[in-house]
């Protein structure tokens, strides 16, 4: 019996070893809101749009579900400055001005530790590897 529990204890000691410690979802909503300057309720009723990535070495990256990190069998282009392996949140915040125009801010987030690794918004960038520091 002692011996059932202890083996148990080591697979779930491995499982929670040998998986990514990641930001959620909220988490990594709630720095993008940071990094922009905005509050919640700026984008209630706007489009938000977050897809968690793991970079590969062929230059793209495969979009993964959040909750189990298998993934969605689709790919998109490797998020700039990210490195092969990381995983990195990109977040998408429309914001309707009027019927017919929008302002778009864009995120990469290291979903490790919640660092901005690349923004693009108002014909002004942000990237880590640029050595800028960032509110």
């Amino acid at each position: 019996m002692f011996s059932i529990g202890v083996g148990s204890g080591l697979i779930v000691l491995y499982n929670y070893l040998e998986s990514p410690h990641l930001i959620s979802r909220e988490q990594a909503f709630e720095y993008a809101l940071k990094y922009g300057g905005f509050n919640k309720t700026q984008f209630v009723n706007e489009t938000v749009d977050m897809k968690l990535l793991q970079a590969k070495t062929n230059g793209m990256a495969l979009i993964l579900d959040d909750k189990t990190l298998k993934n969605e069998m689709n790919a998109v282009q490797q998020p700039d400055y990210s490195t092969v392996g990381e995983y990195v949140w990109q977040i998408l915040l429309i914001k309707k001005s009027d019927e017919y125009h929008s302002h778009e801010w864009r995120y990469f987030i290291d979903a490790s530790n919640g660092t901005l690794i690349y923004s693009g918004n108002n014909g002004i960038e942000y990237a880590r590897s640029l050595n800028h520091t960032y509110p």
